[in-house]
């Protein structure tokens, strides 16, 4: 082999592996599972480069590595972590509902210094749903479809088969599933409201808001236990839609 050709052959593995590292890092960035803020970024970097030297297809045709490809092979790692957070959705939808209902987001503006990115319930039962995606290696599931897409969806170029309607059908699904389990809180609650309303009518010296909250709390908790054992169906349906979007463009799983 001659020296150019050599050096030609060199920098088209090194660019291989450039843009592989690249669309892997995306996905270890938006992943709900793998983008920890407690996770230094040296040790997302080193799985994705070891990663990477398994997962980047053999050379062949030579590979654009510009600013462009770079850029695309990041945004398709980032679209596949978001997708999952995209359809996470339904689990903030139903803990708003409740918090509202419940009086637990008053903590919210007592405390609004805190900064917190959902309510109490929603940190409790998000945490939960990630630990059973977690345990149900969901991470392991997307870092393999994100492998095997590189042989479906050449280095450099950007999916075909995504498309707004199917980002606008992964947002609807999580909104309909949402809107479906927070059905038993709204008409738990719509009971609840009523008969403080009757008890408030019959009584008008009783302090509604101590006893309503007296009431409430424990409410909470029995809609929270219900969704904690539904979890694990959750996280089934959860995944089925994050997963339906990313095969829309990267391709069909492996069998």
């Amino acid at each position: 082999m001659s020296p150019n050709a050599l050096d030609a052959a060199l920098l088209d593995l090194a660019a291989t592996h450039l843009l592989a590292s690249v669309r892997l890092l995306g996905l270890f960035l938006s992943l709900p599972l793998l983008s920890f803020r407690a996770l230094p970024l040296s040790l997302r970097v080193g799985p994705v480069l070891i990663l990477a030297l398994v997962a980047a297809p053999p050379s062949g045709a030579p590979v654009n590595a510009d600013l462009l490809c770079v850029g695309s092979e990041l945004a398709i790692g980032l679209v596949m972590g978001w997708s999952l957070r995209l359809a996470m959705l339904a689990v903030d939808l139903t803990t708003e509902a409740l918090s509202m209902h419940s009086g637990f987001s008053f903590a919210q503006t007592v405390s609004p210094q805190a900064a917190l990115p959902s309510t109490a319930l929603g940190e409790f039962l998000g945490m939960g749903l990630l630990a059973t995606l977690f345990v149900s290696d969901l991470h392991l599931i997307f870092i393999e479809r994100l492998a095997t897409s590189m042989s479906y969806v050449p280095l450099g170029t950007w999916p075909s088969g995504w498309k707004l309607q199917g980002l606008v059908t992964l947002i609807t699904s999580a909104f309909s599933m949402g809107l479906v389990l927070s059905c038993g809180s709204f008409a738990l609650y719509l009971f609840s409201n009523t008969m403080l309303g009757l008890i408030g009518r019959i009584s008008p010296q009783l302090n509604l808001m101590a006893v309503g909250f007296s009431i409430n709390a424990p409410l909470a908790a029995l809609v929270m236990l219900m969704l904690v054992l539904q979890l694990p169906a959750l996280s089934d349906a959860i995944a089925t839609a994050a997963l339906a979007f990313v095969g829309q463009g990267l391709g069909p799983g492996p069998p």
